[in-house]
């Protein structure tokens, strides 16, 4: 997963103990901000894999034991259709194609092959021929993306199964904790009830999205969080060691306001801050 560039040109890069260092430090925060026996609800957006998610709620209710985490992300599974000579498209849950899989190759769909790479380009535009071919007749249930079931589904010429993105110790803990839910949700709409606390973390990146597009995230952030409430920006500068350019902020009256920063603070600070009511 993490070599996997999504259609939207996010990767889903992330690891075990990604933010330990971080989490310890905004419980800290937390705690002090929160009353320890308030109900808080807490939400992980764009979580990947919802490893991380599952890491620092396992934490975080410890300090918060009426708490309620949700971790999501707009993306919890891909669907890999099979065709009967054994090839597959490999899809994004709304049908939209990312690669062909015709053994030994894996190739690419939704980005450009290299001119250096000729053998490439023509394995491309073959792939995307079959695409053309074959996606027409492709017509996925909306009840089977919606629903637990991960059952092959004959959807002629294809066999449809899903490959979940979820890490096993996320779904470990949401079958066990009763405080712990995963869910799609898109870091770009809002949520339709507000909560406490809101991480997103190396999503609102400049190197991603527009600056038009990152103050629309932005303002879904503050739509979804109720006064009071606490707002994790930032991105991961650096891998091994894990380190993060991050700010807490606090939804006070009509505007954020800063309540700590780890290392430079998020890069998309000055929009967080230039937002108002």
């Amino acid at each position: 997963m993490r070599e996997l560039r999504l259609s939207s040109g996010i990767y889903r890069t992330t690891f075990p103990n990604r933010f330990k260092k971080l989490d310890d430090e905004i419980n800290a925060i937390l705690a002090s901000h929160f009353d320890r026996s308030q109900r808080i609800e807490v939400h992980d957006w764009a979580a990947s894999d919802c490893v991380t998610s599952a890491e620092w709620a396992a934490s975080l209710v410890k300090l918060f034991p009426l708490m309620q985490f949700t971790a999501s992300d707009l993306l919890l599974f891909l669907i890999e259709a099979t065709l009967p000579d054994g090839s597959a498209f490999m899809l994004e849950s709304d049908g939209r194609p990312l690669q062909y899989v015709w053994k030994p190759f894996v190739i690419p769909l939704d980005v450009r092959e290299s001119k250096k790479f000729p053998l490439n380009i023509a394995l491309q535009w073959w792939a995307r021929r079959r695409w053309l071919k074959y996606s027409q007749s492709l017509s996925i249930p909306a009840e089977r993306l919606h629903s637990r079931d991960s059952s092959e589904l004959n959807c002629f010429p294809f066999v449809l199964k899903k490959i979940p993105l979820v890490h096993p110790r996320a779904q470990l803990l949401q079958r066990e904790s009763s405080s712990f839910t995963i869910a799609p949700h898109s870091a770009f709409e809002p949520l339709s009830a507000p909560c406490h606390v809101i991480r997103t973390l190396n999503i609102f990146n400049r190197v991603y999205f527009p600056e038009e597009r990152l103050r629309q995230g932005i303002q879904n952030v503050w739509t979804s969080l109720l006064p009071g409430g606490i707002s994790i920006i930032g991105r991961t500068y650096q891998e091994n060691p894990p380190e993060h350019n991050a700010s807490i902020l606090v939804k006070e009256n009509e505007k954020f306001r800063v309540l700590a920063r780890f290392g430079a603070g998020s890069e998309v600070e000055d929009l967080a801050l230039e937002l108002r009511a």
